[in-house]
């Protein structure tokens, strides 16, 4: 697995900045994980740091969003900042009850490339980095949130797929979602 994918379109002084602090990000990750490989550690304690880093980023967007964020609230601003173009990201579906977006680069996967990490490495590196996105994700009860495939694993794009839950329905006025309490 070459990642031949994995080939930035969008190239601009701007862009390629912010790529270089994602690289550099994706650097730290990888080498706390050899560091406490050579004094006996798993990369558990990564994956919990990321996880942690992720729920505070997903606290604070949804205190962006107001009190009850929805669905749509979430699907309208997710991803509309610089990530949108670091990651060259694509809404492939984009309506009330889901959103799909496609990472056409991953600037972790050049730089793990770089360090010579084998595809096995990437994939669990890549592991590790999404717990952030699955612990964003959990701030929001309104959706669930799916991996679908990464650059890393050898697929020709990140999949992220957000599912409106089924126990937010449509409010009457239309303006929103709320949630609806189970039936005992």
């Amino acid at each position: 697995m070459a990642f031949e994918n994995n080939v930035p379109s969008i190239v601009n002084p701007v862009v390629d900045g912010l790529r270089d602090i994602s690289a550099r990000r994706a650097a730290t990750i990888s080498n706390m994980i050899d560091e406490a490989a050579k004094h006996g550690l798993d990369d558990q304690f990564a994956y919990d740091a990321v996880w942690t880093y992720g729920a505070d980023n997903g606290k604070e967007f949804a205190q962006q969003l107001g009190e009850h964020p929805t669905f749509r609230q979430f699907a309208d601003d997710f991803g509309r900042d610089h990530n949108e173009q670091i990651y060259e990201m694509k809404r492939v579906v984009d309506n009330d009850d889901e959103l799909e977006i496609h990472f056409h680069y991953c600037p972790y996967v050049t730089e793990w490339v770089k360090q010579g990490k084998n595809p096995e490495q990437i994939a669990r590196l890549c592991d590790v980095a999404m717990a952030g996105d699955h612990a964003f994700a959990q701030e929001f009860s309104c959706l669930d949130f799916t991996l679908e495939g990464t650059v890393a694993k050898g697929d020709p794009v990140c999949t992220l797929r957000f599912v409106r839950r089924k126990d937010h329905e449509l409010a009457k006025d239309g303006q929103g979602f709320i949630k609806t309490k189970k039936a005992a």
